[in-house]
């Protein structure tokens, strides 16, 4: 497991960091009410209300869905899905992927840094010790590739991934790049469906289970591929 970050400017500089994030969300005006919003629609799976609410944002709406989906990771079990799907509704499936995949890798390198900097005690406060234990041994067992499969599936929650991997010694740039890589074919295929907005359960399964079985191959080849992405570091 990765050591915390030792020594007094270390731990003046993770307070100050909270203090920072704590001036920001009680004293600039908006910033409150834009969190405590978003995550009402976000709990409640309002797909129709969290659109009125980005759109409400005019201009800055890619902005306000960013921010959104980077929210949504420090919330357990609130899942991306509603955001990606809300996002392609409002700016198209190009762009609402765009849109979620940047807010997505912003949500998960924020998840890592919480982990890494502040340790396991904080972590446990956002998740269960429970579901930490579990994802210890699957990152012992598979080390990245846990990080792109995960991203790949959707059905496994990101976020307690990213709080798992924070406490471990990966390196972010590589947790980094399996997450990018990862986390693309998911945003993709639910953003065009997004688009549609069927709401159709049945194409929903579908494409899920298409993304596990694509998970599955990849797994079957992961050295091959491991040796293609990450041979620059080696």
């Amino acid at each position: 497991m990765a050591r915390p970050m030792m020594g007094t400017n270390a731990i003046l500089y993770r307070v100050g960091v909270l203090v920072v994030a704590a001036i920001v969300y009680f004293y600039i005006p908006g910033i409150r009410e834009f969190f405590e919003n978003g995550v009402t629609y976000l709990k409640r799976r309002n797909l129709d209300g969290l659109r009125q609410f980005i759109l409400d944002y005019g201009v800055w709406a890619p902005i306000c869905s960013i921010m959104l989906m980077t929210l949504q990771s420090l919330m357990p079990f609130v899942p991306g899905l509603v955001i990606t799907i809300a996002n392609a509704w409002i700016f198209g499936w190009v762009f609402g992927a765009i849109y979620s995949w940047v807010g997505a890798l912003l949500g998960a390198s924020l998840d890592f840094a919480i982990a890494r900097w502040y340790g396991r005690p904080v972590v446990e406060k956002f998740i269960t010790g429970k579901y930490l234990k579990m994802i210890d041994l699957y990152l012992r067992k598979h080390g990245i590739w846990a990080v792109f499969i995960t991203r790949l599936t959707p059905i496994i929650p990101f976020k307690v991934v990213s709080y798992g991997v924070g406490l471990t010694t990966l390196s972010f740039c590589r947790f980094v790049i399996a997450t990018a890589i990862g986390q693309a074919p998911a945003i993709i295929l639910y953003s065009f469906i997004g688009q549609n907005l069927t709401r159709n359960i049945s194409i929903t399964i579908l494409i899920t289970s298409l993304l596990v079985v694509i998970s599955a191959i990849l797994f079957h080849y992961r050295k091959e591929i491991e040796k293609i992405i990450f041979q620059k570091e080696e």
